[in-house]
């Protein structure tokens, strides 16, 4: 029997893109400047948006941050990024920010593309999730406007009077 908080790859890409969809449907681009020019510039703030999720809403253990750079050796731009860590997966929701991914999730589990990535560095959800009073209060607000966006639209609810009732009561 499968535990609840195991996930499968497929699940996780799942949840990835439904909820980097969630994002794109929110209005954070428009009330969060960090991000404005989502997911450019974005993989900090996207990260811990969907790491959050997943440890309070899906009960995931274990989910870790991996902050990496490349670049800035002699005629090479430096660059850095965040992605997480979750089991033998990588979770990526703003890898396309960068020209050599087209897709606009990347789950793996042999690391891929995120292996050309040099100087990585493991961090603990404590570590990314810890905010000072303001920050928290940004970061509440935008994690309210995504999982809000997540939750599936309610059906309207219809009246519909029972064929001879009769009149309403005294």
């Amino acid at each position: 029997m499968r535990r609840r908080n195991l996930l499968t790859t497929q699940d996780l890409a799942l949840v990835a893109l439904e909820f980097r969809r969630a994002i794109e449907r929110s209005n954070l681009r428009r009330r969060e400047r960090v991000m404005s020019r989502f997911p450019v510039g974005c993989c900090k703030q996207s990260s811990q948006l969907l790491a959050r999720f997943l440890v309070t809403e899906l009960q995931v253990p274990l989910v870790t941050f991996v902050h990496a750079e490349r670049g800035g050796t002699t005629g090479s731009f430096w660059q850095s990024h965040v992605w997480l860590s979750v089991d033998q997966h990588y979770i990526d929701i703003t890898a396309d920010q960068y020209t050599e991914i087209d897709s606009p999730v990347v789950v793996s589990v042999d690391g891929g593309w995120h292996m050309s990535w040099d100087r990585r560095r493991h961090l603990t959800y404590g570590e990314m999730m810890n905010f000072d009073l303001w920050e928290a209060r940004r970061f509440n607000r935008m994690y309210r406007a995504v999982f809000k966006e997540m939750q599936p639209t309610p059906r309207p609810r219809l009246h519909v009077p029972l064929r001879n009732a009769g009149p309403p009561g005294e």
